[in-house]
């Protein structure tokens, strides 16, 4: 009798056992999602930023000039894009797997850099990461436009005081 208790106890600790791992693995199906999904299971923000995007203009506020208490204003717009910048706008791919890659080219159309790497959302931040640096950006976007803003190191003085706003267009 004692043995077929114990047969009957391992039998039902076994049975909830196999019901937990079948749980979990149903739960972790249902928050992977298939390779071939759409864009559902991105966030509005997320699905609106995925795209190729390229620069069309910006204004860096550059709020003092080598440490110094000089400060200046670059603007940039897509008629002066090359003659200022010396390259073509960037055109920037973010994929829905959270990866992306900017192309910079120069007025020949020669790709002259090329970093990858991963960007998430959080809020209305941007956070991109390649294998350099990591990036934040507050964004706004409506429709095909997004205005990106961010402090950075315009100067190279080593303090990211300088304020950047920059707006690109949405090619697809």
């Amino acid at each position: 009798m004692r043995f077929v208790i114990i047969i009957f106890i391992s039998l039902f600790f076994n049975s909830c056992a196999s019901g937990q791992k079948e749980q979990q693995a149903e739960e972790t199906r249902q928050e992977i999602p298939e390779p071939d999904a759409g864009l559902e299971y991105l966030s509005q923000m997320e699905r609106d930023i995925v795209g190729e995007w390229s620069n069309n203009s910006m204004k860096v506020w550059v709020r003092s000039y080598n440490n110094s208490d000089t400060s200046f204003i670059v603007e940039i717009n897509e008629d002066t894009w090359e003659m200022k910048m010396n390259i073509k706008p960037i055109v920037t791919t973010i994929r829905q797997d959270g990866t992306y890659s900017s192309e910079f080219r120069n007025s020949f159309d020669s790709l002259i850099y090329r970093p990858e790497g991963t960007w998430l959302i959080d809020g209305d931040s941007l956070f991109m990461k390649d294998s350099q640096k990591e990036y934040k950006y507050q964004i706004f976007i409506d429709g095909g436009i997004a205005e990106f803003k961010s402090m950075i190191d315009w100067d190279k003085d080593g303090k990211a005081d300088d304020e950047y706003s920059g707006i690109q267009i949405k090619n697809n």
